[in-house]
């Protein structure tokens, strides 16, 4: 449906006369070059409008209008489909058919195009081959025309330099993007509007972000807009999500023993709910004591500074044209973060591994500059430095980088520390925070018995299989510490076993 009325249109106050073209009767030759013209936006007008049954006088609308015969109204349309394939990259108008002063009219609103520049024959319907000559229309002024020279040259430049997610998304409304979402980041940056955040209409707050672009009857959303404030984007953008799956036990992909996870709404807020099962479910630090110095070794199976970078930059750096969403793949002893595609081929894997690469340009830049108004992302290329420090200060191994020869991937890969590794019979005593007062009995170690507490307080549904593997015991050795625990009345069991949770008893 064209939100535009036929009768606003009309009277030539909203619409700028030029983003307009009256036709007395269908002629593909003429509709589909204007169609074109639209479609590219030369002036970044957002598009422009043709009425097919109404005659045009300098360039105003000449009334009564003539009208189209109700009998032809389905031939044409059909025709105006058929022509339209000769537009390439393809594209389609919206269409209506509107009655206005007892006359049938056929009413196109053009759009601005996304996937531009667009190109059409200079005569659609002629045999003359020297007339089906294809060329980039424009409409520079109220006339269209075909671009030659500097304006080819802009035009083709606009397209380029429009990245995927600062286009407009054509399904979506204002209705997609959710206030809370909106109000929560003006916090969060601290935005000049924050103090007026509650009283300012939606459309003026995304048009101040440029998270939307004003139109004739109100805004189109960009796809940035759905991707920062839209509490469903994948909907409207496939892929636009966090997929986690966490495997249990060493067999991984070859056992039933996994946890799956899609984590949705704003990037932002995928990121951190990502982040927060992790912290939650598989960080765990450990503390070893030393008997020659009072001071004590303190190490993370993994560091979260490292993980918060590698996931911040695969959320970044992913394509959102591509439907697959970004990856994380939990296993007993290391963690991989997939991304698609991987970095651009100029880039030496190399030098990136090192963390002196400088990018030439973002494939998402407005994400990058949102993500750094709250923290969650440098943008200058800083990434890989950040998680190598992270990884170091920790003692952990280095990052390990893969990708294919035509970059159509990205896995980053983290060892869990080597202070974890240990033999299998020494697991339940050394793969867990050691940090136990003299003359306390131990039955479920001090550390691990907290860990446990606090795991069960954010997760009260988490099974014994997760939590084992979390401290890579056995499920055998979780479940008699929550008997422990729960005979000793720290915790205790609410519903059944297999439908109920855990609750800490205060």
């Amino acid at each position: 449906m064209i939100p535009l009325k036929l009768e606003t249109l009309l009277k030539d106050r909203v619409v700028e006369s030029d983003r307009v073209e009256y036709k007395r009767g269908w002629n593909p030759s003429e509709v589909i070059p204007a169609i074109c013209a639209y479609a590219n936006d030369f002036n970044n007008t957002n598009g422009g409008y043709i009425v097919i049954g109404i005659e045009e006088k300098y360039g105003r609308p000449y009334l009564p209008p003539v009208g189209i015969d109700e009998d032809d109204l389905d031939a044409i349309q059909q025709k105006l489909f058929e022509y339209c394939n000769y537009i390439t990259p393809r594209y389609l108008p919206k269409i209506e058919i509107v009655r206005y002063q007892e006359k049938h009219l056929l009413y196109l609103w053009c759009s601005a195009g996304d996937d531009g520049p667009y190109s059409a024959p200079e005569e659609v319907v002629s045999k003359d081959a020297s007339k089906k000559r294809r060329g980039y229309w424009i409409k520079p002024s109220s006339v269209k025309t075909i671009a030659k020279g500097s304006e080819l040259s802009e035009l083709f430049d606009k397209f380029n330099s429009t990245p995927f997610d600062d286009r407009i998304n054509r399904k979506a409304t204002i209705d997609d993007i959710r206030r809370a979402h909106l109000e929560d980041y003006l916090v969060d940056s601290d935005s000049s509007l924050k103090a007026m955040r509650s009283k300012i209409p939606m459309e003026d707050i995304l048009i101040a972000l440029e998270a939307a672009n004003p139109t004739d009857v109100g805004v189109d959303i960009r796809n940035i807009g759905l991707l920062m404030f839209g509490d469903c984007p994948e909907k409207f953008i496939p892929g636009a999500q966090i997929d986690l799956v966490h495997f249990h036990s060493q067999q991984a992909e070859g056992s039933d023993d996994f946890t799956e996870k899609v984590f949705t709404g704003p990037v932002q807020k995928q990121v951190r709910d990502a982040l927060s099962y992790i912290n939650a479910v598989v960080l765990v630090e450990k503390v070893v004591k030393h008997p020659d110095r009072a001071e004590a070794d303190r190490f993370f199976n993994y560091p979260y500074a490292a993980l918060e970078e590698i996931l911040v930059n695969a959320t970044f750096h992913k394509s959102y044209r591509d439907p697959a969403p970004v990856e994380i793949r939990l296993y007993v002893d290391y963690i991989q973060v997939i991304n698609y595609p991987g970095p651009a081929k100029w880039i030496d894997m190399e030098t990136f591994a090192a963390g002196k690469i400088r990018a030439r340009k973002y494939r998402n830049r407005r994400i990058g500059e949102f993500l750094k108004e709250i923290d969650l992302s440098e943008k200058q290329s800083t990434g890989i430095t950040k998680i190598l420090n992270a990884l170091e200060a920790n003692g952990s191994p280095p990052p390990e980088f893969e990708t294919d020869e035509d970059r159509n991937y990205f896995i980053v890969t983290l060892r869990q520390h080597e202070g974890f590794k240990t033999n299998s019979d020494e697991k339940e005593k050394t793969n867990v925070p050691v940090n136990v007062p003299v003359n306390v009995p131990v039955n479920v170690p001090v550390s691990r018995r907290e860990k446990l507490k606090e795991i069960i307080a954010n997760n009260p549904s988490i099974t014994a299989n997760e939590l084992a593997a979390v401290f890579a015991v056995t499920t055998k050795t979780i479940k008699r510490d929550l008997i422990m625990l729960k005979e000793s009345r720290q915790i205790e069991r609410v519903g059944s076993d297999k439908t109920g949770y855990w609750k800490v008893v205060e």
